[in-house]
């Protein structure tokens, strides 16, 4: 139930969402009744924030912050496990299999067997449920991972895990006191992807990939869809920490 309740709340507080709901209200009011000044202002706060959640220069302030908490992974003295975390899946046979892991997803699997490349002897883990699809997020990035040179007997998967907590107490039963487990997932997740697995217990290796913010010499003005998703990314991070600490998670 709180899992629901969780992607329930996450969906009507994203930028998007709440832009569609302030333009349905205005126009509501403007054809169905005669509160015309009202109708007004609802529909133009729903314009406004709809550009300004989708100017790329307000999705880099709100999202570079919390991608450049963590520091990208260089090397280790010690790698026993490297662990990918999901990022949803969606099933079609038309298409080819790597195509069927988000953008998200697919940078953090290629960040996964790049570590992997440099420490042949430790063992990929790959996590992430089935939802409503054919394979689960975990079986997806095995065969990805096997296509990509990765021996099977290397992978393990966990299937059963639904976000992240759940995700760290599944790899907490391969660990011993000794072990040493790098964490793989978003620049944007992973301030708190660790700060949910050091609730458990653990302390990984944070490896950061896909990273969206980012600083170049030319500045991207543009309204657009990246720009809505970076203050989408920024928003939905935000959310997830107030929820895991108000849940006494972190």
């Amino acid at each position: 139930m709180g899992f629901i309740l969780k992607k329930w709340l996450g969906f009507w507080m994203m930028p998007l969402s709440i832009a569609v709901l302030m333009l349905a209200l205005g126009l509501i009011l403007l054809w169905f009744t005669r509160r015309q000044t009202l109708g007004k202002v609802a529909c133009t706060v729903g314009l406004v924030w709809l550009g300004l959640v989708s100017w790329n220069p307000v999705g880099n302030v709100l999202l570079r912050p919390i991608e450049q908490q963590v520091p990208p992974f260089e090397s280790a003295a010690q790698v026993d496990f490297i662990h990918v975390l999901g990022s949803g899946v969606a099933s079609d046979p038309s298409i080819p299999l790597n195509s069927h892991l988000s953008p998200a997803g697919m940078g953090r699997l290629i960040e996964g067997i790049r570590i992997f490349k440099a420490y042949p002897d430790a063992q990929l883990v790959v996590s992430g449920y089935k939802g409503n699809n054919h394979l689960s997020n975990a079986k997806v990035y095995q065969q990805v991972a096997v296509q990509m040179g990765v021996p099977e007997d290397s992978i393990i998967l966990f299937e059963a895990p639904k976000d992240t907590l759940e995700e760290a107490q599944a790899v907490k039963t391969l660990l011993s006191d000794d072990s040493q487990l790098v964490l793989v997932t978003s620049a944007s997740h992973m301030p708190r992807a660790l700060n949910l697995f050091r609730g458990q217990g653990l302390n990984p290796i944070p490896a950061p990939s896909h990273y969206l913010a980012k600083d170049t010499e030319q500045t991207n003005w543009r309204f657009d869809a990246r720009g809505l998703h970076k203050t989408e990314r920024a928003m939905h991070e935000t959310i997830g920490t107030l929820w895991s600490k108000l849940r006494g998670q972190m």
